[in-house]
């Protein structure tokens, strides 16, 4: 019989996997801005890959301001994505497709357990997308009048705009930035 030897400085801290209040409607509103209709057709978010990746960008703005730099986007509204404003919540970690949330499970069980996201096959892939259920789109189109959410909603919206790629594609942009592509696996990125 092996043993097992865990490495204490290796795992993850059990409160990083934990749903949080303000990552519910961040990924809410996040899901719900690419779930709107385009053409006359419904949408929705293609996968945790591009879902993380577009939240890694809405969490740290002055890595979403280097990626518009890198693609020749100009920048938008500076106040926008103010590079000085600290990670919204708990850091991400560098996984094997670059940066992850540990808490992704907890936080879309629970927005899709509320019934306020919903999960599809995507067509002609192996892939899900997530849009928003009617009551989601509802409760995102409220918060969205809060003025507490003017930030996120605006860089939701420049995301849209112009980083409506694949998560792959996502995912290659985010490896020009040497803090990312430097990282190790579980080392936390900011």
């Amino acid at each position: 019989m092996t043993a097992i030897i865990v490495d204490p400085s290796r795992s993850i801290p059990r409160h990083k996997f934990r749903s949080s209040p303000e990552a519910e409607t961040r990924l809410l509103l996040l899901i719900d801005g690419f779930s709107r209709k385009r053409g006359g057709e419904l949408r929705s978010l293609e996968g945790r890959v591009k879902l993380a990746k577009l939240d890694f960008l809405l969490r740290y703005p002055k890595h979403l301001v280097r990626v518009l730099e890198i693609i020749g986007v100009g920048i938008p509204d500076s106040d926008l994505l103010n590079v000085q404003e600290a990670p919204l919540d708990s850091r991400m970690m560098r996984y094997r497709y670059g940066p992850w949330d540990p808490s992704y499970y907890a936080v879309l069980g629970s927005l899709i357990g509320r019934g306020l996201v919903k999960v599809e096959p995507l067509p002609r892939t192996s892939g899900l997308g997530y849009s928003t259920t009617s009551i989601g789109a509802s409760l995102a189109s409220e918060l969205s009048k809060d003025e507490s959410f003017s930030v996120i909603n605006a860089r939701v919206r420049v995301l849209r705009r112009h980083l409506d790629k694949s998560g792959s594609t996502l995912k290659d942009y985010l490896y020009k930035l040497p803090e990312v592509a430097d990282s190790t696996w579980h080392e936390e990125i900011g």
